[in-house]
């Protein structure tokens, strides 16, 4: 294969690999890889809701409707060890082989986190505060054995000591009490928290994230969260059912902004723009031109002093 093909070949894996967020890995159930395009290389899914169970039930989401899943009980320590059997392949060398990945670049396969993601919103999950507490644990693990006078500073787990927890959120829980505690454990060393901000208004909020939570908590949630712990913004813009986000609906989405920022600039790391790359829950939710994106991302930093990244 000469390098344009090879070149050619990892563009095409790549594509493929950010395209495709599949739930499934071997005969997991709550641990899967993906290459993630926003967290810049391998992330590590924790899916706590593999049943679908949610607090939203927004019009964009690649999960799917909530109905039809049987309930299925959280193994604390199935978690665990999907994770360990995860990071001890990873570390084996042996994921670089597998064939969906094999052909995606070595520099988009570098491990960046552990994720708390999937079908459903991890934080309404009782066993949450647990799963935080033993990712927390697994990370110190490595973190130690790569600062240890054993570790060669070659070796794949003095390669690892840098990933990240982080928790994709809906922010719909973040003022909770026990949510808050398990936060402690996630974030501390260097963890971050992607929350979603989709809407200026109540009314858009309720036809994109189609919640019984009101939107005036997720705001309240948001602006006492990053008052301790560093927040990303995550916002889908899209055309849903033949309507796109008008310039009111923009112009009070960065008001929201500013509010959340205004509670601490400091822990305020970035906003991610995104549309639609995969399939949806509801039909005709369908992706907006990077120009509308980019125009969003300037109306942004005019008023805010903040990173925008487009995806």
């Amino acid at each position: 294969m000469t390098e344009q093909e090879n070149n050619l070949e990892q563009k095409k894996a790549l594509i493929a690999a950010w395209s495709d967020h599949s739930r499934m890995w071997k005969d997991n159930t709550w641990v899967y890889p993906v290459i993630s395009r926003r967290a810049g290389g391998l992330s590590v899914g924790v899916n706590l809701n593999p049943d679908h169970k949610c607090s939203f039930a927004c019009a964009y989401c690649q999960s799917g409707p909530q109905e039809g899943h049987p309930s299925v009980p959280i193994d604390i320590d199935g978690v665990e060890r999907e994770l360990r059997q995860f990071l001890a392949f990873y570390e084996s060398g042996e994921f670089n082989k597998c064939e969906f990945f094999g052909h995606v670049p070595e520099d988009k396969k570098v491990l960046k986190d552990l994720c708390l993601s999937g079908d459903g919103e991890s934080t309404i999950v009782k066993e949450f505060p647990e799963i935080c507490r033993r990712m927390r644990k697994i990370q110190t693990e490595y973190e130690n054995a790569a600062n240890s006078s054993d570790a060669d500073a070659g070796s794949v787990v003095a390669g690892l000591r840098n990933f990240k927890l982080r928790l994709i959120t809906n922010a719909s829980r973040l003022g909770n009490e026990k949510v808050e505690e398990a936060l402690q454990y996630l974030l501390e060393s260097d963890g971050e928290i992607w929350a979603k901000l989709d809407a200026g208004t109540e009314e858009w909020y309720k036809r994109m994230n189609r919640s019984a939570v009101k939107f005036s908590t997720i705001l309240d949630n948001l602006q006492k969260v990053i008052k301790r712990y560093p927040i990303c913004i995550q916002t889908m813009l899209c055309s849903l059912q033949g309507d796109q986000p008008t310039d009111i609906e923009i112009e009070q989405y960065i008001k929201n902004l500013e509010l959340v920022y205004g509670a601490n600039p400091k822990n305020f790391v970035e906003v991610q723009l995104y549309t639609v790359i995969r399939q949806t829950t509801l039909p005709d939710v369908l992706p907006l031109p990077k120009e509308f994106l980019q125009a969003v991302a300037e109306k942004i930093t005019a008023k805010l002093p903040v990173k925008v990244r487009i995806f």
